[in-house]
């Protein structure tokens, strides 16, 4: 399964690498199963596997176990108070029927792409710039 339609940049350039024999390697990545995603909320929340069962079986049906979205999904949780820190308590709790309720894009590039939305627009504006750099540039370009 690819996260990327077909049609995508991405196909093209795997297409010019093959046609100019440049190896490749192809890695089919899954998603982590239940108990890991257990492992994973519970060490991130501090909290016993047992505690937090209900969120991570909530988090499994909506994000398929992908490790990136899982920890997508939970910060926007967490950002939109659906996850929350009790002082009094001294622990993390969560509403559980709006997180049931919780409309989720199938798709993580869509996911960022609604974060990358939600940024001012100067701030949008300067990614596209620095984009055309590459994967990293000299801060006096930006400064």
């Amino acid at each position: 399964d690819n996260e990327v339609q077909i049609g995508h940049a991405i196909f093209d350039l795997l297409q010019k690498l093959e046609t100019s024999n440049v190896p490749t390697t192809k890695l089919s990545l899954t998603g982590l199963d239940r108990g890991d995603l257990n492992k994973m909320v519970s060490d991130a929340l501090g909290l016993y596997p047992r505690i937090c069962k209900s969120l991570s079986d909530m988090v499994f049906q909506k994000t398929k176990g992908n490790p990136f979205f899982v920890l997508e999904f939970i910060q926007s949780l967490q950002s939109r108070d659906l996850l929350q820190y009790d002082s009094c308590q001294k622990r993390w709790l969560w509403n559980e029927d709006a997180i049931w309720a919780e409309e989720i894009t199938d798709n993580v590039l869509h996911l960022l792409s609604s974060k990358l939305n939600q940024l001012p627009n100067e701030v949008r504006l300067l990614l596209k710039v620095m984009a055309c750099f590459g994967t990293s540039t000299n801060e006096s370009v930006i400064g």
